[in-house]
């Protein structure tokens, strides 16, 4: 019987472009052990590169036989080789005792160049709710059933609030865990009808507006006299967006317009397409949050908008979010992620990767596979990703999420659980993406 390529481990996955690089592929369980003594041979097949030979008759035939072989002997059932990847592409990679190509097992590598090599590919969502305003569950249980999903990171940006994010944080203060809780909030100021995700922020902009409401709406309305905005947008409203924008990026956080054709009220979006035209246009924003987790509707209208935006030529930097407000029953939890391919797993380097453009939106809908938006690069890294590599980081993050809930409910021995599993996603991604 065939073994299938699940019952392997091939490590490391992804390599850097132009760089040789030492492949192994390592059994998991004796039945799938390589034969020691035997000839194998790797058959090494690019995605991005077609051999096709020409033959006089007009026919053309595929010519496996163009591509790179490799002949390995295994070692205590593990095959190893060397090759040098080029470019930035999926590889297949084919193996099979001697020259009996039907019993070939396939696995899949990815190369990048170096940029991406340097950086870490981290699962993340940047708008979430809890109980603290208008979500289902308390923060530090909505932040352990985010990691039980297989987040790396995640900000809680509670309705006009910023201290349930630093709740979450403070809950597990006490105990090593490797997810990435990241303050935020949603802003809501009086000067217009406004939405604007606040992630990773040192401090409150509600708290810092409404503490000094009458100075700095005095100050705002005197900025509105004098800015001249195109017709149809309202001065008052762009001021003060420009300010909330401002503070946030002054507190170290990511400034994100978030679902602007959400429909509420009567039949409004939640805002004018003249609006998002302008901010935009004048760079107030860090990030767009492309895919949102409520409807196909607001998403198509996003997608769209975003297309327009690259035609003018705009570089708008992208995100998913969920927008959640519940985790357990799921509302909206799970449905639009943000991949960010990020120095360092901490709050600055999210933020510097996202404003950098090195980030994709995730869209994933019930029964549906999953949807990836961005730069073309990066969605095909992302998509390979989703398949050699996240789901087995996911599997990880489970347990550790399952004991950070025990733990948030006092459960006896959650904390020395977590600690002895505290690195494991980490020494994961080092062997699997070899740094």
């Amino acid at each position: 019987m065939k073994i299938g390529a699940s019952n392997y481990d091939v490590f490391p996955c992804v390599v850097r472009s132009g760089e040789k690089t030492k492949v192994t592929v390592s059994p998991c369980g004796e039945c799938a052990a390589f034969e020691d003594g035997v000839r194998y041979t790797v058959s090494v097949l690019p995605a991005e590169h077609s051999e096709i030979t020409y033959i006089p008759n007009g026919n053309i035939s595929d010519s496996r036989g163009c591509y790179d072989k490799i002949t390995a002997v295994p070692k205590h059932g593990v095959i190893s080789f060397e090759y040098i990847f080029e470019d930035e592409q999926q590889w297949a990679l084919d193996i099979y005792p001697g020259a009996d190509e039907g019993s070939a097992v396939r696995f899949f590598v990815y190369s990048v160049f170096d940029d991406l090599y340097e950086r870490h590919p981290f699962m993340g969502d940047l708008h979430a709710h809890s109980c603290r305003s208008d979500g289902r569950e308390e923060p530090a249980v909505v932040a352990a059933n985010y990691r039980r999903a297989g987040f790396d990171f995640m900000g809680l940006t509670d309705h006009g609030k910023w201290r349930p994010s630093a709740e979450a944080i403070e809950k597990f203060a006490d105990v090593p865990i490797d997810l990435l809780l990241c303050h935020g909030e949603e802003v809501h100021l009086k000067g217009g009808y406004m939405h604007l995700v606040n992630f990773a922020s040192d401090y409150s902009v509600n708290e810092l507006f409404y503490e000094n409401e009458d100075k700095i709406h005095a100050m705002l309305e005197k900025e509105a006299g004098t800015e001249k905005t195109p017709r149809g947008v309202n001065a008052l409203e762009y001021v003060y967006r420009r300010w909330a924008c401002m503070q946030i990026r002054k507190s170290g956080g990511l400034c994100i317009v978030p679902h602007p054709f959400w429909i509420h009220g009567p039949y409004q979006f939640n805002m004018r397409s003249k609006m998002l035209d302008y901010v935009f246009e004048t760079g107030i924003y860090d990030a767009f949050e492309l895919i949102g987790g409520q409807t196909v509707h607001e998403n198509n209208l996003q997608i769209a908008y975003y297309m327009d935006q690259l035609q003018k030529g705009r570089k708008i930097p992208v995100v998913g979010s969920s927008d959640s407000h519940g985790t357990d029953p799921a509302r909206y939890f799970g449905q639009s992620k943000t991949i960010v391919f990020a120095k360092a797993l901490d709050s600055a380097s999210v933020c510097n990767a996202v404003r950098e453009s090195y980030s994709v939106a995730v869209d994933n809908m019930p029964n549906e596979s999953a949807r990836v938006y961005g730069q073309f690069r990066l969605v095909k890294y992302a998509r390979f990703l989703l398949e050699n590599y996240f789901p087995f980081h996911d599997s990880l993050c489970f347990e550790e999420g399952r004991l950070m809930r025990d733990y948030i409910c006092g459960e006896n021995g959650a904390a020395q659980a977590l600690s002895a599993l505290h690195g494991r996603t980490e020494r994961y991604r080092i062997k699997k993406l070899g740094r």
